[in-house]
């Protein structure tokens, strides 16, 4: 069996015997004050690693985490943890990358220093085939998250949404839409989300409701490429009826179709042809990396 090593604030150990701080960390184990980004190695080299530390600098200046690294540090760390692991072990990695908020002051709320850095390493689990052949279902959980275009490490509405809608209607995930009447559309628990209709492709803008996707962006860029008209606007949710394909990008996913959101089938219920065009045009992109 291949060992995976991650990196503990100055220190490698073994992903299995990874173990956070209590008392050091007071403000990630008892506030919550933690973010994270979660990325993948492709033949050894991290995917788009810059966009994930950038992401995670931006997500650190939104709710005011001083950082213990420059970029240019944390990205040395993270491709020498990478490195550690690809001399241990074959096969492609997932990477994630955790700034947890570290010591308090008295109180429990104050930062008196840095977020530690972890670098958790395990090997990269790729999905069931018949999700991107046949595509999967969704159901809809009116959810808007605390700090929503921060990755906090705080998934307590996934949680709730897998353990009460998805098993109501038989979904392999669920999709957040706004408490709120028209109930817009916003991402998936883990994942980002996109439509479409009339042959425009549609998605949540970037205006603070939902997390800034890499996944996302390459797709989009990819659509773009072919010619494909893509809007970025708000769409509620009653939009789905008349969607002709839907499909979710994520890190360590790709593009999964989906073929239906609670009882509204998609389309033709099948992964449509714009969908598997763009699904082969990211594995071809990722074949080039």
């Amino acid at each position: 069996m291949d060992t995976f090593f991650s990196y503990a604030r100055g220190s490698y150990v073994q992903t299995e015997q990874l173990a956070l701080p209590f008392m050091d960390d007071i403000l990630g184990t008892l506030r919550g004050y933690r973010i994270f980004t979660a990325a993948r190695t492709v033949r050894g080299k991290v995917f788009h690693l810059d966009d994930h530390v950038n992401r995670l600098f931006d997500s650190a200046a939104e709710i005011y985490m001083e950082m213990p690294h420059t970029k240019e540090e944390l990205k040395r760390v993270v491709e020498e943890t990478v490195a550690k692991n690809n001399r241990e072990t074959s096969g492609d990695l997932f990477v994630e990358i955790l700034f947890s908020g570290g010591p308090a002051d008295a109180i429990g709320v104050l930062p008196i220093g840095p977020a530690h850095l972890y670098i958790i390493v395990f090997p990269l689990k790729p999905r069931p085939e018949s999700f991107y052949r046949d595509g999967i279902s969704l159901a809809a959980y009116q959810y808007e998250r605390q700090f929503p275009s921060v990755k906090l490490l705080n998934y307590v509405g996934g949680v709730i949404a897998n353990q009460t809608v998805v098993k109501q209607h038989n979904a392999q995930d669920a999709l957040f839409v706004s408490v709120s009447p028209p109930h817009y559309i916003l991402e998936g628990t883990t994942f980002n989300f996109s439509l479409v209709s009339d042959g425009v492709l549609y998605t949540h803008p970037f205006d603070g409701a939902v997390l800034h996707g890499i996944t996302l962006d390459i797709t989009l860029k990819l659509a773009r490429e072919k010619n494909i008209l893509v809007k970025r606007e708000r769409l509620p949710y009653e939009a789905l009826r008349s969607a002709d394909e839907a499909f979710i990008t994520s890190v360590g996913r790709n593009i999964i179709p989906v073929i239906r959101v609670d009882d509204i089938v998609i389309g033709k219920g099948a992964p449509g042809a714009m969908t598997r065009s763009l699904m082969k045009a990211f594995e071809e992109y990722v074949a080039q990396y």
